[in-house]
């Protein structure tokens, strides 16, 4: 695991524990969730850092949005990034011991950007698309903390299937 992953790694369980013990776990409206976690993407191949929140509106919908880094490597002499800024929707259609299952619709921009040196001469090009993705999600109630995974198919976008995992707090 290289330095980058093991300080998000890092900072992720310090966060929980920090914010974690004081979190109200309940999903009432007007709540606002806030969490982190890890992303895996299938076309990029690499790890992704995942910062996100939601309000709740009522019982069965919530709305909010997520950002994530994608870890990619970069061979030398050569600079990239890839990252997501998705609005998300979340209808609730099972809360019962503990576990809430919840349909997905996103709506967000992707970006990648590229630079390197050729013959003595920096090149560079940029590329950002609307993106659009269905997906499902399950939360796991702690207590303090949920747990959360969300696997969600873009068509468009990185045109991707992903999935991510991690922990939310309610403030």
């Amino acid at each position: 695991m290289n330095r980058v992953k093991q300080s998000a790694l890092l900072l992720a369980v310090l966060s929980l524990l920090v914010w974690g013990p004081a979190a109200n776990a309940q999903n009432n409206p007007g709540d606002i969730t806030l969490g982190a976690g890890l992303s895996y993407g299938e076309k990029i191949s690499e790890l992704g850092l995942q910062l996100g929140g939601y309000y709740v509106l009522n019982e069965e919908m919530r709305v909010g949005g997520d950002f994530i880094y994608w870890l990619v490597d970069s061979p030398s002499g050569v600079s990239n990034s890839f990252l997501e800024l998705n609005g998300n929707f979340h209808y609730l259609f099972y809360q019962e011991n503990d576990i809430t299952l919840y349909g997905i619709g996103s709506l967000g921009l992707h970006y990648s950007s590229v630079e390197f040196t050729f013959f003595g001469e920096t090149v560079s090009d940029s590329n950002t698309d609307l993106a659009l993705g269905l997906g499902a999600g399950g939360e796991y109630n702690l207590g303090a903390i949920k747990l959360y995974a969300e696997p969600r198919l873009f068509l468009t976008g990185y045109d991707q299937f992903q999935i991510s995992f991690g922990v939310r707090f309610t403030l």
